[in-house]
């Protein structure tokens, strides 16, 4: 450390030569420089001493107030505990009080609570409330006291609550007539005249209303059930005074009609059947029609044979004629070969008269293997769908099951009336054959009968 300084002071002694006298004056000027600030900073430090005791002792007696202020807000809360204990003491007694005095009232106002939210239920699932709407919104405000402890319902909500219930029961034995908004399947609201049967049914322009309870509205059914039940609507609307009409009501209160809207009709259960249902009544139809005409035709060619029947002309516009033509053509003939002539004839009215039969019976028997196609490719649909989702939904496989018996009767109801016709009109024309061979046969043994009497 010695050696240090002997070297500074060396270097210093020998650097101090080499100082000009300017140099020497600005170091001065910052010796003097450095002192004023120094100073200076003395100065600010006392100051700031200064302000820090001063605010030393103002924050002391903030303190000291602030101590106080919580000691007189404790003191506080203790006397408001106490009150608060104090005033359980008196609301319990008072309670107490009061049970005392209630009695049976309190059970009769719990009992009146119960009927006020089942009245409330009921009044919410009636069509009346479309004639009378927003009747249970007091009922609301009496559930509310009559379950309430520190309120009592007054006398006007309790006959009011009689009145209501009354007006229900009044109400459900009328037939009434008034305007109300309507919901219609499009969705749009429109002002209607509606009639009310009771609490059954409502009905508005030959249609039937539904009471939607969620939405406080008449919805018209978007599918109403079958004409048997809406054609009494009209009527019903338009009557008047004491006139009386039948009806179709429901008392369920609209679940039956929903189930019969949803039920298919006739129509539905066609398409249901598919193309192959669309053949066999097409068959059907035809089969029908055929048998409808060889009918007609062999009643007009029955008639006509027993008018000749009655004379001895020959016309041969029926078959019958047109055999005793033959028979007059070979009247000079041997019997053998009279017996050949009217045979011939005979085979040639066969075809007339039996046309169109056979295609009857094709149909009657064709009809019943289409109902079992259509049940067969029905079944494999229904197999497809149990294999693509499961058996957990049966509304996935009732289009197959409902082609494959839908098929199956329309098999049947195309059939059975063609065997019916088919055999009515078989027998009708064996039964004109019958009369052609009966008469061949009179004519052969009178025939026989005049040359024995001539060979005699």
């Amino acid at each position: 450390m010695k050696l240090r300084n002997v070297f500074l002071s060396g270097v210093f002694a020998l650097a101090m030569p080499m100082v000009s006298v300017a140099e020497t004056a600005n170091l001065d000027q910052l010796l003097n420089l450095v002192k004023e600030g120094q100073a200076r900073d003395n100065a600010a430090f006392e100051q700031r001493i200064a302000e820090f005791q001063g605010s030393k002792a103002k924050q002391e007696q903030l303190v000291r107030e602030a101590t106080a202020e919580r000691d007189r807000l404790e003191a506080l809360s203790a006397d408001k505990e106490a009150q608060f204990r104090d005033n359980e003491l008196i609301v319990a007694e008072k309670q107490a009080q009061l049970n005392d005095r209630l009695g049976s009232l309190k059970e009769l106002f719990g009992v009146l609570q119960q009927v006020a939210g089942d009245t409330k239920s009921v009044f919410e699932g009636s069509v009346i409330s479309s004639e009378l709407p927003g009747r249970e919104a007091f009922l609301t405000d009496l559930i509310r006291v009559a379950g309430a402890t520190s309120e009592l319902p007054s006398i006007e909500q309790l006959e009011r609550l009689w009145f209501e219930m009354q007006r229900e029961a009044t109400y459900s034995g009328r037939i009434a007539s008034y305007r109300a908004d309507v919901v219609t399947p499009s969705g749009e609201t429109t002002q209607q005249q509606v009639v009310r049967i009771g609490g059954f049914n409502a009905v508005s322009d030959g249609k039937y209303l539904n009471w939607d309870i969620e939405s406080a509205r008449l919805i018209e059914m978007d599918k109403q059930p079958g004409a048997r039940y809406t054609d009494g609507i009209t009527a019903l609307e338009s009557a008047s005074g004491s006139e009386l009409t039948g009806f179709w009501i429901d008392p369920s209160r609209g679940q039956l009609l929903k189930i019969m809207g949803q039920s298919p009709e006739l129509g539905d259960r066609v398409d249901q059947g598919g193309v192959v249902g669309y053949i066999i009544l097409a068959l059907g139809a035809v089969g029908i029609l055929l048998a409808i005409w060889r009918m007609i035709v062999l009643n007009i060619e029955a008639g006509r044979i027993s008018k000749q029947m009655k004379t001895e002309t020959v016309d041969e516009k029926n078959a019958l004629g047109r055999v005793m033509a033959v028979f007059n053509a070979n009247k000079k003939s041997d019997t053998e070969t009279l017996e050949l002539h009217l045979g011939e004839a005979i085979a040639a009215e066969i075809p007339r008269l039996t046309r169109g039969i056979g295609w009857i019976k094709i149909i009657s028997v064709v009809a019943p293997l289409l109902g079992l196609l259509g049940t067969v490719t029905g079944m494999i649909d229904v197999f497809e769908t149990m294999s693509l989702f499961g058996t957990g939904d049966p509304k996935l496989m009732a289009g197959g099951i409902s082609q494959a018996l839908v098929t199956t009767v329309l098999g049947l109801v195309a059939a059975i009336p063609c065997v019916f016709l088919h055999t009515l009109t078989n027998n009708r024309s064996r039964a004109l054959i019958m009369i052609l061979e009966e008469r061949a046969t009179g004519i052969l043994a009178r025939q026989s009968e005049q040359q024995q009497a001539k060979a005699a």
